[in-house]
């Protein structure tokens, strides 16, 4: 054969390859896969590279993990910090994964003798695939992203030198610094920010009040105004609960009645909201976001004083806010009117729904969990290998797979839908835990 009959023969095989893809369908078939086997197909071509890092596709990747509601993920916070997806809902046992997190050298794993809560991370909160960490005295905030294995380092906030009058011994009586954040998303501005507020209580009184906010677009810290900061409210979770570009706080004002205040996280303004009313005279509360919306978990406790405590979990009721037409509401969603067959002590907390959304994954008093299916009224424990039964109790959130990065330098994408001393002064998170949570 001569080099012209060669030629003519390869011509023609060409002709007959396969046809390539349009690149948008290549997007968009690219776009519904995992992050793990989106970071792997990298090295498939300089163009997959490219087009995998890009923002458009960020975008693209995290807005069609949110539509379409895949297998959950949780963080679990214990020793360590923990994954798991929960991939098929009828199995109930779960098997956790260490992650490898940036604070993993401050923690003390797997010590299931003795546990000391300043060798173990706090989940702040998660939104887009971006979870916010830091060590029990927040001496070291972390963004980062458990898909890709980025993060970043919140610069500390320093406060301008004697702004807080209390800072010091105080000899009329104790000083309590009650130090609570929240982590949540412009979505107008496509810019993560970290809430940060300090109140100074001295003999049940607040008598200072600080907030800041970080942003990590301009990366640095700055002082917000707080309108309501002298309205009488005192916090009874440390953490905020992020819903509809807005941080959640529980609490209870002067009257010891439970209330949300409210950060907009767009506009950087505080306003409060009213719970459900309860009747019960037990009671302590939580909120926590499900499937885009704002909920509170409402545990109703009895007299019991054959129990250490005195107090026996009598009901656990779930309220969701839903709204309709214009106006938002509260409505009960269920109440489990005999928690004794859930086998717990003290507390229920919601962390997800089932797919079909007609069952529940609880967590019971921080140390199991269960799926509690309201239509049937019936229970499902599970069995999670890899979490302590014992002390320290766990911490969990849910996280969903994306590419955003949060790396010092890297393109920050802009999703476009959003669905997580001295003996006189006492600095502590568990002054949360400890105080004000019963009604009396």
């Amino acid at each position: 054969m001569d080099s012209r009959l060669k030629n003519h023969h390869s011509m023609r095989c060409s002709s007959m390859a396969i046809p390539t893809l349009p690149s948008d369908i290549i997007t968009d078939i690219l776009s519904r896969l995992p992050s793990k086997t989106l970071i792997r197909f990298k090295s498939v071509s300089k163009q997959w590279y490219s087009l995998i890092n890009s923002p458009n596709f960020i975008n693209l990747h995290l807005t069609q993990t949110l539509i379409s509601q895949n297998s959950p993920n949780l963080i679990i916070s214990q020793f360590s910090l923990s994954s798991v997806t929960i991939s098929d809902e009828n199995n109930p046992n779960f098997h956790l994964t260490e992650l490898d997190h940036p604070l993993k050298h401050f923690c003390k794993t797997h010590n299931f003798s003795s546990y000391d809560p300043e060798h173990m991370p706090q989940i702040l909160g998660s939104i887009n695939g971006v979870v916010c960490i830091s060590m029990y005295d927040k001496s070291s905030v972390v963004l980062y992203n458990p898909s890709t294995k980025t993060h970043r380092f919140i610069p500390p906030f320093t406060p301008s030198p004697n702004t807080n009058p209390y800072s010091e011994i105080n000899p009329e009586g104790t000083t309590v610094n009650v130090v609570v954040f929240g982590f949540g998303f412009d979505s107008v501005n496509g810019d993560y920010k970290l809430l940060r507020m300090i109140d100074t209580v001295m003999k049940s009184v607040l008598v200072y009040g600080e907030t800041s906010v970080y942003s990590l677009r301009n990366d640095s810290w700055k002082c917000v105004h707080d309108q309501t900061m002298m309205d009488e409210f005192l916090f009874q979770n440390s953490m905020g609960v992020f819903v509809n570009d807005v941080l959640h706080f529980i609490g209870v004002d002067g009257n010891l009645k439970p209330k949300v205040k409210c950060f907009d996280i767009r506009t950087e303004t505080f306003l409060f909201m009213d719970l459900p009313n309860f009747d019960e005279r037990f009671i302590t509360h939580d909120i926590q976001e499900l499937d885009g919306c704002l909920s509170v978990i409402v545990n109703c406790k009895k007299i019991d004083r054959s129990i250490a405590g005195h107090f026996a979990l009598a009901r656990v009721d779930l309220w969701v806010m839903k709204e309709y037409g214009n106006k938002e509401s509260w409505f009960r969603l269920f109440s489990i009117c005999d928690p004794a067959k859930l086998e717990v002590l003290n507390q229920v907390r919601p962390v997800v729904y089932s797919r079909d959304k007609e069952r529940v994954l609880l967590e019971l008093d921080s140390m199991s969990f269960g799926w509690y299916s309201w239509g049937s009224k019936s229970f499902e424990r599970s069995t999670v290998h890899g979490l302590s039964s014992s002390p320290p109790p766990c911490e969990t959130w849910t996280f969903v797979d994306s590419l955003v990065s949060i790396e010092m330098g890297k393109d920050r994408s802009k999703p476009k839908v959003v669905p997580k001393k001295n003996k006189n002064k006492i600095d502590r998170d568990d002054f949360l835990s400890s105080g004000f949570k019963l009604r009396l």
